[in-house]
């Protein structure tokens, strides 16, 4: 039987690829709903950074390719679409020609069969160009700001015909006026823009782009893990192999991100505590990683335990799950007094709750590979993507220093 779904707008369709995207990346398997928390904690230490971002690169590709449509005069917003699909599958093929090994070619592997992806670099990177203040214009979608960019230019050329009218003087000025306060609006902060861009297009930042990618998220982030670390050039983080390792650098941050480091590696433990068990459920106690594991944690249950769901919750202002809450804190006695079979339970339980009994695997012990880990460890929090955007920003800082 094949599924799928009616794609009334371009907007839904990308929230519908969105959840396929994180359901191909490994990691971000959400068995158990804990999402809001991981998310959260995300959004404090790398904003603007998702899981399927690759290289710091897209974020001048995108907005070079708009303001190239957006010079191109064009008012219809398919026809714009359209083009800038072509333009980002041409900027794919330019990064594949100079360089088939190169890591973090969005669409690598449809290029080589001919094809193009359906998830363009756009759509991955559109809410970190909002968050770094790169995008100007607020919170609208790339789809709505197409239709007003265009609906503005379709204006701009009616107010200049109305200008070129010889009728009334004081009528043609005020038109001359408002044509000309429109051409003066803006929507991008991109002031490295210039009309032969793809000519010279490859996946390393310039020097000039290195910087001001670095000052936008300096500004932009202030706070964040992400933005101390370029404000403060710390190098030493790029060497991290985890989100866990960052602990050995830890006491180098502020301590509003201390502490919020160290709230996030205890939830982390804890949700691995129940990701193990999960497993031993769906294996029907025939993974063996899974069983070494659980007798490994039961010994130091009430230290993995000892974390402050509430405080956590409100840190990330997460106020309206209260089903979230509520398997957390279970979850968290049972660890507490040992009853490994009523934590059992309440995953189960959990699980159903989320997706139904016919989905929750759950509720099908035994039908799945026993050698296989679901559900995900522990979370990185999008450190390796973060690292990534990091590394291409400060290592091209250090080598033109």
């Amino acid at each position: 039987m094949q599924l799928g779904w009616i794609d009334f707008s371009k907007t839904e369709r990308n929230k519908i690829l969105s959840v396929l995207d994180l359901l191909s990346e490994p990691g971000t398997l959400d068995e158990l709903g804990i999402a809001p928390i991981r998310d959260g904690f995300s959004n404090l230490f790398f904003p603007g950074t998702s899981t399927i971002q690759t290289r710091a690169k897209y974020f001048f590709a995108v907005p070079y390719a708009l303001k190239q449509l957006e010079r191109s005069g064009e008012t219809n917003p398919h026809k714009v679409l359209k083009a800038l699909d072509t333009l980002e599958r041409t900027c794919g093929e330019i990064l594949l020609e100079q360089n088939r090994d190169e890591n973090g070619i969005i669409g690598k592997r449809s290029l080589q069969g001919g094809k193009w992806v359906k998830r363009t670099p756009a759509d991955i990177y559109w809410a970190g160009l909002r968050q770094y203040g790169i995008f100007t214009g607020g919170n609208l979608s790339l789809s709505e700001y197409v239709r007003v960019s265009c609906a503005m230019r379709t204006q701009k050329s009616t107010l200049k015909k109305l200008g070129n009218r010889n009728d009334n003087a004081e009528e043609n000025e005020c038109d001359d006026k408002n044509a000309g306060d429109l051409f003066k609006m803006q929507f991008w902060k991109m002031p490295l823009y210039n009309d032969e861009w793809l000519e010279t297009f490859c996946m390393e930042l310039s020097d000039d782009e290195a910087q001001f990618l670095s000052n936008q998220i300096i500004e932009n982030c202030n706070g964040s893990m992400l933005s101390y670390v370029l404000e403060n050039h710390m190098v030493e983080f790029l060497e991290c192999e985890s989100f866990q390792d960052i602990g050995a650098l830890i006491d180098k941050f502020p301590e509003n991100v201390q502490e919020d480091f160290c709230k996030a590696v205890a939830f982390s433990r804890f949700i691995y505590a129940i990701r193990t068990v999960y497993n031993v459920i769906i294996s029907d106690g025939k993974n063996e990683y899974a069983n070494s594991e659980l007798e490994r944690q039961k010994e130091n249950y009430k230290e993995i335990a000892a974390l402050d769901i509430d405080g956590i919750m409100e840190r990330l202002e997460i106020f309206n799950n209260p089903m979230l809450r509520k398997f957390l804190k279970q979850s968290q006695e049972c660890m507490r007094s040992g009853d490994i079979e009523e934590l059992k339970r309440g995953i189960i339980s959990r699980e159903k709750f989320l997706k139904g009994p016919n989905r929750a695997k759950t509720a099908h012990p035994g039908e799945f590979n026993p050698e296989e880990w679901l559900g995900g460890g522990e979370l990185d929090y999008r450190f390796y993507n973060a690292r990534t955007i990091l590394r291409d920003i400060m290592m091209k800082e250090d080598t033109d220093a």
